[in-house]
């Protein structure tokens, strides 16, 4: 069996000439957290490799022209420990806690999530309700900005050519009266692959006490995470009290009936995710955003 051919650039440029290279069956490497086990489940024989473990310059969380940018190989324990990302973004800081293990966290790169296009990404609903974009690097050495929604097929799927790679994602931060959230449910307590997971940002009329916004997003029911603007619209205009939450959580099980009707694990999504629109509220009650 022969080896992958392997190029580890240094900076933008010599990571534009590597993808000048890349076939169909390349595959560019970071953390490595997905796609080794990915090689070993799939047969597949790569013939070039590509480790950006080397590009140290994406490895980044900072607020640039009114944006918050963070680069593709920055890690999941750098985002979560981030204080920025608290305090403007906290449903991606959130996301960044829950995933994996604290060894999985050091090496696992939001560049990497986002590209392996897993329908239980974590990182993916939250930076959908943020709006987020991606700048995507071709051969020619241009950075090309789309919304993060153009990217995402089915699952491990993507829009991206062999010749492209992801380099950052920005977003607005959120803005006075807006907070955030995330959570998951997984089959365990810890290092749990989420069998659902989703983000919300709502903004409260502190005045009146009624949520004059909100947007949601949701993972691990179809093949790629999405924005369900149908639940959202159940919260917006509504009063903060037992009522409207009730009805937020039915309208997150219809979602689920609407989304997966054939499925065997219908009945039990159908119920999970009334707890998880519970455990997002709460979270959102308790959200420090600004």
């Amino acid at each position: 069996m022969n080896r992958p051919a392997l190029l580890a650039p240094r900076d933008l440029a010599s990571l534009a000439a590597a993808l000048g290279r890349a076939t169909p069956d390349s595959r560019l490497i970071a953390g490595g957290t997905d796609l080794m086990l990915r090689l070993r489940t799939s047969g597949v024989r790569p013939d070039l490799l590509i480790d950006l473990s080397g590009l140290r310059e994406f490895s980044f969380i900072r607020k640039e022209r009114g944006l918050i940018r963070i680069g593709a190989m920055t890690t999941f324990a750098q985002m979560q420990r981030n204080a920025m990302l608290g305090i403007h973004a906290s449903c991606l800081a959130r996301a960044a806690a829950q995933v994996g293990s604290v060894q999985i966290r050091n090496v696992a790169t939001i560049g990497g999530n986002v590209a392996n296009a897993s329908p239980c990404a974590d990182a993916i609903p939250a930076l959908l309700v943020l709006d987020a974009q991606v700048g995507v690097l071709n051969r020619a050495g241009n950075v090309e900005r789309r919304p993060l929604q153009d990217l995402l097929v089915e699952a491990d799927k993507t829009t991206l050519g062999p010749d492209e790679a992801i380099v950052d994602f920005s977003f607005v931060p959120l803005s006075e009266g807006q907070r955030s959230a995330f959570g998951k449910v997984g089959a365990r307590s810890s290092v749990a692959v989420a069998k659902l997971n989703a983000a919300m940002i709502v903004k409260l009329d502190e005045t009146q006490r009624t949520v004059s916004e909100a947007k949601i997003a949701f993972g691990s029911i179809a093949p790629t995470a999405f924005v369900d603007d149908r639940v959202a619209a159940v919260l917006r205009g509504k009063p903060v009290n037992s009522g409207t939450i009730e009805s937020f959580a039915g309208a997150c099980s219809s979602m689920v009936s609407r989304s997966i009707p054939n499925r065997s694990s219908l009945p039990y999504k159908r119920h999970a995710v009334r707890g998880l629109a519970h455990d997002l509220w709460s979270a959102i009650q308790g959200a420090h955003d600004p």
